[in-house]
């Protein structure tokens, strides 16, 4: 006579749950963490229109139990948090990003010692000289159309200096119209190495400047007034 099995409701081992503080790198979670985890790897860091180098390829992981995104050499010091593995790496990504633009411009008297620490991770995986020299300057300049035929060709600039320019260099439609002679102040993006133009990013019609007439300028002088007529006083 044949033996009937006996139904059994299935067993299924209770959802792992992980506390945010440190246990992701604890290592008894780790096997954990390896069965669950997504993996990655990241050769550069993308967003908005920053990039950052990376000096090796870095190992990344989203661990869905956690809602963490970790990647080697950032973490833990960085730790992207989110539902899914996308948001989690994007709120990375944010951190890494302010962190970075926050400190790139300190001088190493004007930072903190958790400002040291931090660059210290930052500089450690992202090559910031690569960084450096291949993110455009971007600077505000006024000048003028200095040849036109029948488009934009040439550029004069306030400081004398011509420079040839191509349409496609410019990041505004209206460019095409701008006649001989015309001025403009412009955002420039330059090349951060020679300092040569790049892409106007923005750029606006500005009327001809005019020098004012000799009295005007002469009163406008002796409204400011000068040292001269400034009264001795102490510190306090």
């Amino acid at each position: 006579m044949p033996l009937a099995a006996t139904a059994q409701p299935a067993y299924f081992p209770p959802s792992a749950y992980v506390s945010k503080i440190d246990a992701t790198f604890d290592e008894r979670f780790q096997s954990v963490f390896s069965s669950d985890a997504i993996r990655s790897t990241l050769s550069e860091l993308r967003i908005g229109g920053s990039l950052y180098p990376l000096r090796d390829p870095s190992r990344a992981l989203y661990i869905p139990v956690a809602g963490e995104f970790l990647v080697e050499g950032f973490s833990p010091l960085f730790v992207g948090q989110g539902d899914s593995q996308k948001d989690a790496r994007e709120n990375w990504l944010l951190a890494v990003h302010a962190s970075f633009q926050e400190l790139l411009h300190k001088r190493p008297f004007e930072m903190s010692d958790e400002d040291r620490r931090t660059w210290s991770v930052l500089s450690s995986r992202i090559d910031v000289a690569v960084y450096r020299n291949q993110t455009p300057i971007q600077v505000r300049q006024f000048g003028r159309i200095n040849k036109a035929r029948p488009y934009p060709q040439q550029i004069r600039w306030e400081s004398g200096q011509c420079e040839s320019i191509r349409i496609h260099q410019v990041d505004s439609p209206a460019f095409i119209t701008f006649k001989a002679g015309q001025p403009f102040e412009a955002v420039v993006a330059r090349d951060p190495v020679d300092f040569s133009l790049l892409r106007i990013v923005h750029i606006e019609r500005r009327s001809m400047p005019e020098r004012i007439s000799a009295t005007d300028e002469t009163e406008l002088l002796q409204s400011i007034g000068s040292s001269a007529t400034l009264t001795t006083t102490g510190w306090e």
